[in-house]
């Protein structure tokens, strides 16, 4: 009987090499397959970024028109001085300070000043003169009545969509509430306390926000500047806020002036009464020795002496100093100089429209060739919560498809 051939038996080394081998996966991304996709989903990008051009357009185009103006000043340098004058009172115990030729703010200080709740409330009074006032009004009239506002479509439908929750409050809330409210505000200057109303609070954020002061400590000076819907109104104001902070520095340079005459006047007193002790000791001591016979007597008088000398020369330099003291509180001299003054703006700072179109454009494509390469992760998450929830469907349609 015959019997069916056997099959050859493969050796070992035979059998791996029957096996296809599988291709080792790698981890690069390829970006052929990168540009396919999103060759194919092109349309969905085109749009995404048409409608993005769009948004940045009604943006560009209905955002409020901004004009900036600045002035660069350079701050007086502050001159130490009385440094011998200090040496000497030292050995008697007066400490004379270092402000003795007046003394002005840091420059690094007037960031805090501009920002401050006083210095705002005194640039709520500019008066300016704007395209709907005949005659001048304060920049607080301009912020708080709307009838001095220019309209834009931009604001009108933040107003009544991001910001209809504060219009209804606005309209519900009793016009004497808003006026009643206060915000108090401490000055960390000057040491001065104010207190704003609600309205009041509103411009002092408007007008802090809109303030612009650049520090070069380098090359010391400022760039002090404001942002304004009109040319002729945004170079008043910015030559208030020079005026301003210059007043402000001026009364502090006065202030230390006045405190360090004070000083001096209270250290010259006290410098005075001890020359004069020191005066009539040295001359009782001599209408009593008059002979001086004895050592002990001559050491005395030298010891008088020495105090004498060191006492009428502390009293000699703070009387000296008294005068220029006198002198510092008197004269009134410049503390911010005007290197580059205020002129009125022909152009406009903002909106930046070509700059809003291009973020916008380049903004869309992004969204649109992200949400190409995220949509399959979605689909498959949506389709795993599904299959999860509803396990017996899933098996349904499987058995369907076996059939």
């Amino acid at each position: 009987m015959d019997t069916a051939p056997q099959a050859p038996q493969n050796s070992g080394n035979n059998t791996n090499s029957s096996i296809p081998k599988q291709p080792i996966e790698s981890d690069e991304i390829d970006l052929k397959d990168l540009f396919i996709k999103i060759w194919a989903q092109r349309k969905l990008i085109l749009i995404v970024t048409g409608i993005a051009i769009v948004i940045g357009l009604l943006v560009a185009f209905l955002s409020p028109v901004e004009y900036s103006a600045s002035c660069t000043v350079v701050p007086q340098q502050t001159e130490k001085s009385g440094g011998n004058l200090a040496g000497i009172a030292s050995m008697m115990g007066v400490n004379l300070g270092s402000g003795m030729s007046g003394e002005t703010l840091s420059p690094t200080v007037y960031p805090n000043i501009v920002k401050s709740a006083p210095y705002c409330s005194d640039i709520m009074q500019t008066k300016i003169i704007t395209e709907k006032s005949s005659i001048p009004i304060t920049l607080y009239e301009y912020y708080t009545d709307d009838k001095y506002k220019n309209k834009n479509l931009l604001s009108i439908i933040a107003k009544y969509t991001i910001g209809l929750p504060g219009t209804i409050l606005a309209a519900i809330m009793p016009n004497d509430s808003k006026h009643l409210a206060q915000t108090v505000y401490s000055d960390t200057i000057t040491g001065k306390v104010i207190s704003l109303s609600e309205d009041e609070r509103k411009v002092y954020e408007i007008i802090s926000k809109n303030i612009q002061l650049e520090l070069n400590s380098k090359d010391g000076y400022i760039v002090l500047g404001y942002s304004f819907g009109e040319p002729e109104a945004v170079a008043q104001i910015t030559q208030n806020l020079y005026t301003t902070l210059d007043k402000y520095v001026r009364n502090y340079k006065a202030q230390k002036a006045q405190d360090n005459l004070n000083f001096v006047q209270s250290s010259y007193e006290e410098a005075r009464a001890d020359f004069l002790r020191k005066q009539s000791e040295l001359a009782a001591f001599q209408d009593a020795n008059r002979d001086l016979s004895t050592a002990s007597a001559r050491a005395i008088l030298r010891r008088l002496n020495s105090e004498y000398d060191i006492a009428f020369t502390v009293y000699n330099e703070l009387a000296k100093q008294l005068e220029q003291a006198k002198l510092a509180v008197k004269q009134s001299t410049p503390v911010l100089t005007v290197i580059d003054p205020v002129v009125v703006p022909n152009q406009k700072s903002a909106p930046r429209r070509a700059m809003i179109l291009i973020v916008f454009t380049f903004l869309g494509f992004i969204i649109g060739v992200g949400w190409v390469f995220v949509k399959p992760f979605i689909d498959d998450l949506r389709y795993s919560v599904q299959t999860a929830q509803h396990p017996q469907s899933e098996q349904s349609i499987l058995n369907k498809q076996n059939e």
